[in-house]
């Protein structure tokens, strides 16, 4: 029986790997899709292909206007055990982190809030909207909830230049205790794909968040929208019984 004949943009890609693997750093550029054409003998679709598939196993992300660069290896994961601070994850990752912060608003909470937040109805809340960036690399679009009442008079400037958690801590008295996070997979949609500077349906990975302080208060409750190309996790899971 004659074996498969592989598909040719699938043998770029193992060429492509390879070479990024051996040769290139992690935020290298990667040459035009002329170029790599022109380099391998093989038609811009096929190059097109086989960035595509790279793309999608966060081997390669894509910057607009800017070009094709090598993505971080998985071999400095975000450890969630440790963590909850975008910061300190970037840190121990050897990268500079900062935010900008889009906005910060004032409203009503409504059913959803309630839920997330455990409020009373119209309770007044924030939301915080923040991309947060590494080395200058825009990562993640993140909208925040905050209650109001338990960080009365919070600016934008504050949040942009401490951090969120310094402040909770320092000007609050409301130090982070404990965070439960669920993760899915998902694709970017056009407005969060614009802030993050990759196309229209890129994967992504979403991060629901709820934060509370040493006194079991929900302080916060944050949605995320992570570029997958940027982010590798891992969790350690300790058996504690035999129950299921």
């Amino acid at each position: 029986m004659a074996s498969e004949v592989q598909p040719l943009h699938d043998r770029l890609v193992d060429l492509l790997r390879n070479q990024i693997r051996t040769d290139m750093a992690p935020h290298s550029k990667l040459p035009s899709e002329r170029a790599l054409a022109e380099s391998y003998g093989v038609s811009r679709n096929t190059v097109r292909a086989a960035l595509a598939k790279l793309e999608m196993t966060g081997v390669i992300y894509r910057s607009r206007g800017r070009g094709t660069f090598v993505a971080n290896p998985a071999a400095e994961p975000t450890d969630l055990a440790e963590t909850y601070s975008f910061s300190e994850q970037m840190a121990d990752q050897g990268r500079r982190a900062n935010s900008r912060v889009l906005y910060l608003q004032q409203f009503p909470a409504n059913d959803y809030i309630v839920e997330h937040l455990q409020v009373p109805l119209g309770t007044p809340t924030y939301k915080l909207k923040r991309i947060r960036m590494a080395d200058g690399v825009p990562l993640m679009v993140e909208r925040t909830f905050l209650p109001a009442d338990r960080f009365p008079k919070l600016k934008a400037s504050d949040v942009e230049h401490e951090g969120l958690y310094n402040l909770m801590k320092d000007h609050y008295d409301s130090p982070v205790s404990d965070a439960a996070e669920a993760f899915f997979a998902s694709l970017m949609s056009a407005k969060d794909a614009a802030m993050l500077n990759v196309p229209k349906g890129s994967p992504s990975l979403s991060m629901q968040r709820t934060t509370t302080n040493v006194k079991g208060e929900i302080v916060e409750f944050t949605l995320s929208i992570t570029r997958a190309d940027q982010f590798v996790y891992r969790y350690h899971h300790t058996q504690k019984g035999t129950t299921t």
